[in-house]
């Protein structure tokens, strides 16, 4: 614990010693500047650690700390409390304004009014210390020592009664699965590594000393690329699987992926469906982790620079190893180079892994070698794979070291890898070498092997290709027929190819066939997930290409789809903004990404989203013309826009105007033409015209099953639109049962925990209900509450909402009525 305050007197500075005094006598860890005054300081650095380092920062209230805090002195004037409130400030917003951590005190001789705004004095807790007993300082004790007055007791079953049900009971939920040690796919099998242990046994030694505080101790391996610092943390990870119930493991080189890579974790931990819920995985991942009661181990690979900040918890036993390049950390205790092997392991990594026992050569090449552990490494795999001696690579190595120095490699990777890796390449047979040369635009991780199979004309070649690479340790295996690549031997491959874009190209060809179809179901997202890295990868070599913007375009939507909205709209202003300076402002592919912003600003701003496809459908009019499908498209969801704002009358000429048109252009069973009429039937139906909607929407279902089959996607959703009008137009009991059929289908196609499955949960409670059972309606969407309420948290948006349904309903009010229309997914 850190106490923050200002030395505004020597009174005031005795009050807070006193303070300080008093805490550390009941055994609270409280750390005070004046203790560390005794020793030389950078006092900036020693500031920000302490801050960082706290598991509770208390700001002692006065009248010169708010002002301070505030920057409401001169310049001059209590800079040390200007800088550390900084630092303050900046971590309390940072962590989401957490509340346990920034903790206002007041002491006696000052009052509430020296609390700095910005901890919310007015609205949050503030303790006031009256004495330094444990009667005057209890409240503040009481939450330094997590012993609260009251504690909350769980809650127990509800009563269960007679009554009448004439449907069956839905099957109970599966119980939480008892977790026995959860493990990464990325800590897999027995790492052998040579000339380490002593690396392991320092890692070990500083992660099991005595802690100081109720955070998680952090341990950082630097050092060049190539010097197996990677190899190193997953030894480690191995070795000490006994020590940890969880271990995990994210690639953090890539912030866009880091989501998916805490993601993972709770798929393991909840569910697939759950997961796919959360909004923030890496903060609900870590607030499970710092739950947990026994010691973690939680891997962050290839971090880009020294900044930590949100990637672990905050507290919790668990220990954090990073591996990263970056060389200044702001804790040097915390510090580990990993320096190249020293003479002797090197020989031995080669002449093991080689079989060749020429230690001779094998010295003379280690050297050459730098002691680089990677470069060793694909030494000795060459030697091996190709049944020659060190003696002969050594002569090899050494004549395409001259030409690859002459030929000026980049920057990012020693030429000591650089040239082992070009030896191995020039093994290869041509369709392993197609595979690796469009690979190295990939991300480096998890690539599918099912999205490179176009890259061979038989599975049998494409087997023994991938089969070449592996044995020349140019890629390693991944979880689910995945493969990964080092980075250092993209950047080779890269360098090799040079200014060619055909490489690129085909793997931004390869990523586009692979893009799943929508509305995803549960296979399309997964296999969307395997791609959204390598997309954003292939995007960046070749950004101003037109089908880069086409792939970004359906990744975007892909986000919305979802349930990623503000994502889709983020990503979609950025592709006009990057396409109009070269395709020009009324390109058809701008302009259809305009409508794309249009289309995901309508879940949260109808009326802007209005304005935007009015302004929208003016310039489409002239330049592509009246009935182009991208001007139809826009003229039905400016329709649907008015209805949503209750322009009925409006929204109803649009759609007559539009339903004429999209016959000629599309035909009668185009699911456009097929959701326009299911418009002009909800168009009815919000008139008040039920039996008119009603018999409309039969005919757009049966003309829609004809068309697409009984279990396709578009049906179920139209189904649910149908049953909230058979609903609201008096027949409750059709409209449940309609959505008892509704979920069935849900749950067979997109999983018990898709939004779309949770909606019709929360739909099929509210008609169960209206039927006159509320009790039964209770009960169903308690039993998923609880579900929702341990994997994604009790505040989420989700868990909000069906506390609601709940409680609406136990309370005998009009409960919610179905939400928003739901949206035919355009591309």
């Amino acid at each position: 614990m850190f106490i923050s305050y200002a030395q505004e007197s020597e009174e005031h500075r005795a009050v807070v010693r006193r303070l300080w005094a008093f805490l550390r006598r009941l055994g609270i860890d409280a750390v005070l500047d004046q203790v560390a005054a005794g020793e030389r300081q950078d006092w900036a650095l020693w500031m920000s650690q302490q801050i960082e380092q706290a598991d509770v920062v208390l700001c002692v209230a006065s009248g010169q700390y708010r002002l301070r805090a505030q920057g409401r002195t001169g310049p001059n004037v209590g800079r040390g409390v200007q800088w550390e409130a900084r630092l303050i400030r900046d971590a309390f917003h940072a962590a989401q304004d957490d509340l346990q951590k920034f903790v206002p005190v007041v002491v006696p001789g000052q009052t509430v009014a020296g609390v700095p705004d910005f901890l919310a004095p007015s609205t949050t807790t503030v303790y006031v210390v009256e004495s330094f007993t444990k009667t005057g300082a209890e409240k503040l004790l009481r939450f330094l020592l997590r012993k609260p007055e009251l504690r909350d007791i769980p809650l127990g079953e509800e009563p269960e009664f007679d009554t009448w049900e004439p449907e069956t009971e839905p099957e109970a939920p599966s119980a939480k699965p008892v977790l026995d040690g959860v493990v990464s796919p990325q800590v897999t099998g027995m790492a052998e590594i040579i000339g380490r242990e002593q690396d392991l046994a320092d890692l070990r030694t500083a992660f099991t000393a005595a802690r100081t505080s109720r955070a998680p101790v952090v341990q950082v391996l630097t050092g060049m690329g190539g010097v197996g610092k990677t190899s190193l943390a997953r030894a480690y990870a191995q070795r000490h699987l006994d020590d940890y119930a969880v271990v995990w493991w994210i690639r953090a080189e890539d912030p866009t992926a880091i989501d998916g890579e805490y993601r993972g974790l709770l798929e393991l931990v909840h569910s697939a469906q759950e997961a796919k819920l959360v909004r923030d995985a890496v903060q609900r991942a870590n607030a499970w982790l710092a739950e947990q009661r026994q010691p973690w181990l939680l891997v962050l690979d290839n971090v880009p620079d020294a900044a930590l900040r949100g990637l672990f918890p905050a507290r919790g036993v668990g220990h954090v190893l990073v591996t990263s390049q970056a060389k200044h950390w702001p804790n040097p205790n915390i510090v580990h180079p990993v320096e190249p092997l020293d003479p002797d392991a090197a020989i031995t990594l080669l002449t093991e892994v080689s079989e060749d026992d020429d230690t001779a050569a094998a010295a003379e090449l280690a050297a050459e070698l730098d002691g680089l552990p990677l470069a060793l490494a694909q030494a000795a795999s060459f030697t091996a794979t190709n049944g020659t001696s060190l003696a002969a690579y050594l002569r090899f190595y050494r004549e395409r070291s001259a030409d690859l120095l002459s030929d000026g490699q980049p920057v990012d990777y020693p030429h000591t890898v650089a040239t082992t890796w070009l030896l191995a390449i020039g093994q290869l047979t041509p369709p392993a070498r197609r595979i690796l040369d469009t690979i190295a635009y990939f991300a480096p991780d998890s690539i599918p092997l099912s999205v490179l199979q176009p890259l061979v004309d038989d599975e049998l070649t494409f087997i023994r290709a991938i089969g070449n690479l592996l044995s020349h340790s140019l890629v390693t295996r991944g979880a689910e027929d995945t493969i990964t690549v080092h980075r250092l031997v993209q950047a080779v491959t890269r360098h090799r190819l040079g200014e060619a874009v055909d490489h690129v190209v085909r793997a931004r060809g390869l990523l586009a066939a692979a893009m799943p179809k929508r509305p995803l179901n549960k296979e399309a997202t997964k296999a969307w997930n395997a791609i959204r890295s390598h997309i954003l990868a292939v995007a960046d070599q070749v950004p101003t290409d037109p089908p880069t913007f086409d792939l970004r375009y359906d990744q975007a939507f892909l986000h919305g789809d979802a349930g990623d909205i503000r994502a889709a709209i983020a990503q979609l202003e950025a592709l006009v903004d990057d396409m109009a300076p070269v395709l020009g402002r009324e390109d058809e592919r701008v302009l259809r990404a305009r409508f794309g912003v249009a289309y995901w600003t309508d879940i949260y701003d109808t009326p802007r989203a209005r304005a935007l496809l009015e302004e929208l459908l003016e310039v489409q009019s002239g330049v592509l013309g009246a009935e182009h499908v991208d001007t139809l498209d826009t003229r039905h969801n400016l329709a649907a826009a008015y209805l949503d704002l209750g322009n009925h009358d409006h929204a109803h000429r649009m759609l007559e105007d539009l339903l004429p048109a999209r016959l000629r252009v599309l035909g009668p069973d185009h699911e456009d033409t097929l959701e326009t009429r299911r418009c002009l039937a909800e168009v009815m139906a919000r008139s008040g015209r039920f039996e008119e909607a009603i018999a409309a929407y039969e005919e757009v279902i049966a003309d829609a099953v004809a068309a697409f089959g009984e279990s396709d996607l578009k049906i179920v959703l139209l189904r649910s639109l149908y049953a909230n009008v058979l609903g609201e137009s008096g027949d409750a009991a059709a409209a449940r049962d309609l959505y008892a059929e509704v979920l069935d289908q849900s749950v067979a196609q997109l999983g018990p925990y898709d939004k779309f499955t949770l909606a019709a949960y929360l739909a099929l409670a509210m008609w169960t209900a209206r039927t006159g059972n509320p009790q039964r309606a209770a009960h169903m969407l308690l039993r998923v509450l609880i579900r929702l309420s341990n994997s994604l948290g009790k505040n989420n948006p989700l868990v909000k909402q069906f506390e609601n349904g709940l409680n609406s309903i136990r309370g005998g009010g009009p409960p919610n009525k179905s939400g928003k229309r739901i949206k035919k997914r355009k591309r």
